[in-house]
């Protein structure tokens, strides 16, 4: 009996077997972008893969980018104020029905939505997608921007 009992501590069924799982979940080690060829839509943001690939590598500059459309929308909200205050109108319906609640509602509005969506794509700049959103929204803001400026020069 007490031949059992010295053997049972070297029985390997006793043993924790917690160290010898193997992990069958293949990790993701690519750091690029897809590299496989590009139908539809991504044939389009191909062609900003050097932009794409700078922002995702130089977070500082991405950063700025999405500072920068922060700026724009405040800019926006303020030139907005102006061109409705110099007898201009709201081309936006969703704007126009909350510049009819209040301005409060619309600068809350403006403010939380694109801070969401630039803080959305901060959390998501690893991916394509999130990166050429963030070019889009920055795109789309300048080119209010200057839509307004030169309404407000036009009006004045």
């Amino acid at each position: 009996m007490t031949a059992w009992t010295d053997s049972s501590s070297n029985d390997p069924r006793r043993q924790d077997r917690r160290r010898r799982r193997v992990s069958l979940v293949l990790r993701e080690r690519r750091c690029g972008f897809d590299r496989r060829s590009p139908t539809g839509v991504g044939r389009v943001l191909c062609t900003l893969d050097p932009v794409l690939l700078y922002l995702r590598g130089r977070p500082g500059a991405l950063a700025a980018l999405l500072v920068t459309v922060n700026a724009l929308n405040l800019a926006d909200f303020a030139l907005t104020m102006n061109v409705l205050a110099s007898g201009g109108g709201e081309m936006n319906p969703i704007m126009r029905s909350l510049l009819a609640a209040g301005p409060v509602h619309t600068a809350a509005f403006k403010l939380l939505a694109i801070m969401a969506a630039t803080y959305t794509v901060w959390r998501c700049r690893r991916y394509r997608s999130a990166l050429a959103a963030a070019l889009i929204l920055l795109s789309a803001f300048a080119a209010v921007f200057v839509y307004e400026v030169v309404g407000l020069f036009l009006l004045v």
